[in-house]
């Protein structure tokens, strides 16, 4: 197989609607804080003293959370390649080998909260890092050993296109495990 043909890249982007509501919620805060910022600087301020600090203080906090889960939870890329699936969320970022990947599989649809409620509930094998997108709830589910302890993990990650991404991570993985059973082979034949 073509090493081309086994390399996708996503960009999974989060609805309009919550990008639209996250837009205003960070304009609204801002302008607050800066219309009451501007009523102290010209005029009778509307807040003195310590109100004034608390009052800063949460709405300057109230901006910087918001624009940190626009900047952090919005957007994800994901790159499939010979070698495995890279993951960038925001200032995160991780790779899987192919090597160590043991399953993919589709998952159900379903929200991050219902999706981490049903994980503190379930016996047995649970989701150990979910990387997902606000709004977007479907995706695969990888299985891969942990290289520490060699117990096998389980990520889900968001994406748009979760059977697209099910399929080249299914092809990736058995590409590899045809040129390792070929090495294999070839070593294993020699006298």
């Amino acid at each position: 197989m073509n090493v081309q043909r086994l390399n996708y890249f996503q960009q999974v982007k989060a609805s309009g609607r919550a990008i639209a509501f996250l837009g205003l919620l960070l304009g609204l805060t801002a302008g607050v804080f800066t219309g009451v910022g501007l009523k102290h600087l010209i005029g009778d301020p509307l807040v003195s003293g310590l109100e004034s600090l608390l009052f800063y203080g949460a709405f300057g906090g109230s901006s910087l959370i918001t624009l940190f889960v626009m900047l952090n939870y919005l957007m994800m890329s994901l790159r499939v390649s010979g070698e495995g699936i890279a993951i960038q969320r925001g200032m995160k970022s991780a790779m899987l080998d192919v090597d160590v990947i043991v399953a993919v599989r589709v998952a159900e649809t379903r929200s991050r909260m219902s999706r981490a409620a049903s994980e503190a509930t379930k016996p047995g094998k649970q989701v150990s890092q979910m990387w997902s997108v606000m709004g977007i709830g479907s995706g695969v589910e990888i299985d891969f050993l942990d290289s520490d302890n060699q117990e096998v993990q389980t990520w889900f990650i968001s994406s748009n296109e979760p059977g697209n991404l099910c399929e080249k991570l299914q092809s990736v993985i058995s590409h590899f495990q045809g040129d390792k059973e070929s090495t294999d082979r070839s070593i294993s034949v020699q006298p």
